[in-house]
């Protein structure tokens, strides 16, 4: 009560007031300043810093009713697990959403995108993903697609139809054109790579899905014995033991050429 308080501050009313009753205090009781000294010192100390990461969080927590997300460690055929949103810099640009449904690429843009990436994401948009065929290349991580409809749409939308050029949003933008007869009849084919830092997208036009991962395997297997070749005609210019005893013949040869007559590579599961 004021009276507690009055006393605690050192004022006492019965000093002041004739006739005012003497208040009586139980001795074997703390004072109130001792209690609360107490209770502070049994407080772990806390920053300035923590108070506000504190006060952010819980006004954070308050701004929604959404019931708290359970996730399983165990995951079944029927449940998709949880895919989170990176925070880096989306090649495709501001205000483009991509996602892969069942294989093929959808896209949706939204009115704050340039028209840069609207050109990225109309190449983008319906095209196949091939998965699981991606690969390092030129130590940029290289990912596939491929588009069952008539390049000319997409070209027109680049308003480029052969060569290289980089938009504004730091994309460079690669297009080739080609031909081949395949059983008497004459195909058409255009890749178009969009190119951005250390990743790497490729289109291709005119090529069924399994065409495509053929061609992108037998690429994959080409690159693998060429750096095969590279690495074991290191070893000989080193002086070290090769894959195989060579002959100094085949060693000049090796040295001279990258590679060795006869010898092809082989895939080795292990």
């Amino acid at each position: 009560d004021v009276n507690s308080w009055l006393v605690t501050f050192g004022f006492h009313l019965h000093n002041a007031i004739p006739g005012f009753p003497v208040p009586k205090f139980d001795l074997t009781e703390p004072s109130y300043e001792l209690v609360k000294s107490q209770q502070w010192e049994d407080i772990p100390p806390i920053s300035g810093v923590q108070q506000q990461v504190a006060r952010q969080a819980k006004a954070f927590l308050s701004l929604g009713k959404m019931a708290e997300v359970q996730v399983s460690r165990r995951k079944s055929s029927a449940e998709k697990s949880w895919l989170w949103f990176a925070t880096v810099k989306s090649l495709i640009g501001k205000g483009v959403m991509l996602a892969v449904n069942q294989g093929k690429v959808q896209t949706n843009v939204l009115n704050i995108a340039n028209e840069d990436c609207i050109k990225v994401a109309a190449v983008l948009n319906n095209a196949y993903y091939l998965e699981n065929l991606h690969f390092t290349v030129e130590g940029k991580d290289t990912h596939y697609f491929i588009k069952t409809t008539s390049p000319e749409s997409d070209l027109g939308t680049l308003r480029l139809t052969s060569g290289r050029k980089a938009l504004e949003n730091g994309i460079n933008v690669t297009v080739s054109q080609s031909t081949t007869v395949v059983n008497g009849r004459t195909r058409r084919f255009a890749d178009v790579e969009m190119q951005y830092g250390a990743l790497a997208l490729h289109v291709r036009y005119g090529m069924t899905l399994d065409e495509e991962k053929a061609r992108i395997l037998e690429q994959a297997r080409q690159r693998a014995l060429s750096s095969a070749w590279a690495r074991e005609q290191q070893r000989v210019r080193d002086g070290e033991e090769g894959a195989r005893l060579w002959t100094e013949g085949e060693k000049r040869q090796l040295l001279s050429a990258g590679k060795v007559q006869g010898y092809d590579g082989y895939y080795v599961l292990s």
